[in-house]
């Protein structure tokens, strides 16, 4: 699935991803038929000369780094004990929805447009590494049930009801003991990746409110959808 595979030379620029919700469920051991993974690609892109971003920060870089060197990302994300989504959203760009299971099952994909100015990220300045999450004990009922919120808001376009399944899946993640994300007048949080640090992607009403968070916090930075028109390649 991943076209970087089939390519004679790595892409220059690649975009990283936030997740919204569905965490944990594209690990293939973890995965279960009732759930959904939503992610979304973002700009600013990265290059392996320009990565306007902390490492570390459960935006997908090491599948991005993958990508830009021309190794095989989805290998590299199954052989150290993480999931698919990486990869996957990596690849199909704009703003997909899932289906949970072992391999990537994509059932809606459209091109974020309707978040553009409305997504910003948060550094909480804490590294994580997934590998050694996968195990911890966690609510995968709680998570899958606001997935499946997620999924219809996006269908619906429904950007209350979205924000309620990132605050569902927050609520999961600050119950296994990660950091609570301040609200700063969002509609919807949520820590990326495995959560326990990293970036949380915040979901904001309209621009104004985003542009004010990302002017009077710290660490903050604006993040957009990005979709690669269907049948094109990344950038050369």
């Amino acid at each position: 699935m991943i076209m970087s595979q089939s390519r004679s030379e790595p892409p220059k620029e690649c975009p990283l991803r936030v997740d919204f919700c569905g965490a944990w469920l594209d690990v293939p051991k973890l995965a279960r038929d009732d759930a959904y993974i939503v992610n979304c690609a973002i700009t600013p892109l990265v290059s392996l000369d320009n990565w306007p971003y902390e490492i570390g920060g459960g935006l997908a870089g090491s599948t991005a780094h993958a990508i830009l060197t021309g190794d095989d990302p989805m290998a590299y994300e199954l052989d150290s004990g993480a999931g698919w989504q990486d990869p996957a959203v990596l690849d199909e760009t704009g703003l997909c929805v899932w289906k949970s299971g072992p391999d990537p099952n994509l059932i809606h994909r459209e091109s974020g447009k309707w978040f553009s100015g409305l997504l910003a990220i948060l550094n909480t300045g804490i590294q994580h590494n997934t590998p050694s999450l996968v195990d911890r004990p966690r609510d995968y009922d709680a998570i899958a049930e606001a997935s499946r919120i997620g999924a219809e808001a996006v269908h619906l376009h429904d950007l209350a009801a979205f924000g309620m399944a990132m605050i569902a899946t927050h609520i999961t993640q600050v119950s296994e003991g990660d950091p609570r994300l301040p609200e700063f007048g969002s509609v919807g949080r949520v820590l990326c990746g495995s959560a326990s640090g990293g970036h949380g992607v915040y979901l904001f009403e309209n621009r104004e409110r985003r542009d004010k968070f990302v002017s009077d916090v710290e660490w903050a930075k604006a993040v957009e959808p990005y979709n690669r028109p269907p049948g094109t390649d990344w950038p050369a």
